[in-house]
């Protein structure tokens, strides 16, 4: 009998300590932050540390800010938005999604890439214009893809750039890509001659297969990421936290270490 009261109790002991553990569990604060794709290395590399100091998990959705835009007014379970442009940001607040006012974070510089082991060697951006060359882009809704074409504009009439720079270039496209990690795989595996990418991803994995060439400082385009906390957020308070400690020197740290420039 006492043996029996003696397991009946165990028993009792055991499954209100896992319900505690599951109630636990259950009970930790969690947000989901949808970011541009650009972000994958400096943000899986913030998430662990702004976990430990907030207690709120972070889980990363990254993928085009054009899809990722239109994922959120699809009613998206989104936490967080961190776009790579402006517009893409503006197709949000827009919508009546955003909390607050978006906040620039981030900036970053346009790169043309290609394969070091291609046989085309590029020297310019106006190599793109050759005939034959495979060019690999993001879409021209994916920020990067945006900024590619608006920078293909002004570059046109300018010395050793035909009239019509950014038709010349558009004929050699053979792929547009739904983010900008995409255009990067492509050519390092020596699937396109060039593309157009951030310099913050030609990470050190990538870096050996590829030369970099920036394009013309006075052409360059204003790359700038913003986020914001969003209206529908499942933890409000968790969300506004993330945004803080991004726009914190504790998580620009994370940007700057990838090649992100201050917005400062």
């Amino acid at each position: 009998m006492i043996r029996s009261l003696f397991c009946l109790a165990l028993a009792a002991m055991l499954s209100g300590t896992a319900l505690s553990s599951a109630a636990q569990a259950q009970s930790q604060k969690k947000i989901i932050v949808y970011a541009a794709a650009s972000l994958t290395e400096a943000y899986n590399a913030a998430g662990p540390a702004f976990t430990k100091k907030t207690g709120v998990a972070v889980t990363f959705n990254f993928g085009g800010s054009d899809t990722l835009a239109t994922q959120i007014k699809q009613g998206a379970p989104a936490d967080v938005f961190a776009s790579a442009n402006l517009t893409q940001m503006k197709v949000v607040s827009d919508a009546g999604l955003v909390a607050g006012t978006p906040k620039t974070f981030a900036k970053n510089r346009l790169v043309l890439i290609s394969a070091k082991s291609g046989a085309l060697k590029f020297t310019s951006p106006a190599d793109l214009a050759k005939a034959g060359t495979k060019v690999v882009l993001a879409a021209q809704t994916v920020p990067v893809g945006g900024y590619a074409r608006q920078t293909f504009g002004k570059l046109s009439n300018t010395p050793g750039y035909p009239a019509d720079f950014p038709g010349a270039v558009e004929k050699n496209v053979v792929s547009n890509e739904l983010d900008v990690k995409a255009v990067v795989t492509k050519i390092a595996l020596g699937e396109g001659d060039a593309g157009v990418v951030y310099s913050t991803d030609v990470t050190s994995s990538v870096a050996p297969k590829l030369n970099v060439i920036p394009f013309p400082s006075a052409v360059a385009p204003d790359i700038d990421y913003p986020i914001a906390a969003l209206k529908n957020a499942s933890d409000a308070k968790g969300a506004q936290a993330f945004v803080d400690y991004i726009l914190s020197p504790e998580g620009q740290a994370f940007l700057k270490a990838q090649g992100f420039i201050s917005p400062s």
